[in-house]
């Protein structure tokens, strides 16, 4: 199927960095990367999709302000060779510059599942949040690199016991055994609200802690090897799942930020 490429490379324009009027909210500091979608459109994004309807900036429902991101994705859906719709931040260099070995970042975004959402038959995946690896710089010239393996942290959603549920899976390598890192139940048909903090690292000393609507999402800092190797992982946004869906599924985003403390990021 066709890939998309995004069109604005640029860091998106934030209403929270923007200059504001009288009475409203100030400025945040802080923010690297804003993409709330108060534009309108996708602007500071890149896309993996099969269809133009299949990430649509929409004015219900929303977290805050006008605007939020719905994702679609109906049986056969193939983007980038797999089932999905997923964002990318545009402006690579974001993650490339404080997402290296020791660098620390914060992510912040909210979440919504309608309440009509059709649960997979079986043990099928969806992953509604990803932070996945880059191939290694090349040893010797001419050598080419491949990705492989599970990224390095992973968002699932599940149904269990009748009630969606967030799982923040991670792993050490490629080859290593899945670790639960954190896990909630969710209610359909209402916003959740999102914050990472994690330290990339390839050694014992990398961590993830998380939160859910102001809640440890994690028993605090989860430490481990959070990169493969040291290129910097990039987040992708969206829904991705398994292949085998009868049902086409909508989840919805919001208020995504990056930055360099709670503060900054927290929808």
């Amino acid at each position: 199927m066709k890939r998309l490429a995004g069109a604005f490379p640029l860091l998106a324009i934030c209403t929270s960095l923007a200059i504001v009027p009288v009475g409203a909210a100030a400025p945040r500091r802080g923010v690297w990367f804003c993409g709330d979608f108060e534009t309108g459109g996708l602007q500071g994004w890149l896309w993996d999709r099969v269809r133009r309807d299949s990430i649509t900036v929409v004015t219900q429902p929303v977290r805050k302000g006008r605007y939020a991101v719905r994702f679609t994705v109906a049986p056969g859906d193939f983007a980038a060779r797999k089932e999905r719709a997923e964002l990318k931040v545009g402006d690579k260099e974001i993650e490339r510059v404080h997402g290296g070995q020791g660098g620390e970042m914060w992510y912040g975004w909210s979440f919504f599942v309608p309440a009509d959402y059709a649960d997979p038959p079986g043990e099928k995946f969806q992953v509604v949040g990803q932070w996945h690896h880059r191939p290694a710089e090349a040893s010797f010239p001419g050598e080419h690199p491949k990705v492989s393996g599970p990224p390095p942290l992973i968002l699932h959603l599940s149904p269990k016991g009748g009630r969606h549920h967030l799982t923040l899976i991670g792993h050490a390598s490629p080859k290593a055994p899945s670790r639960t890192l954190g896990e909630r139940p969710i209610r359909g048909g209402a916003w959740v609200d999102l914050v990472f903090h994690v330290r990339w690292s390839t050694r014992k000393d990398g961590f993830v802690e998380a939160w859910l609507d102001g809640r440890p999402f994690t028993a605090g800092k989860m430490y481990g090897p959070t990169l493969y190797n040291p290129s910097s992982n990039y987040l992708r946004l969206g829904l991705y799942r398994g292949k085998g869906f009868p049902t086409t599924n909508h989840v919805f985003y919001d208020e995504v930020r990056i930055g360099d403390s709670y503060q900054a990021v927290a929808p």
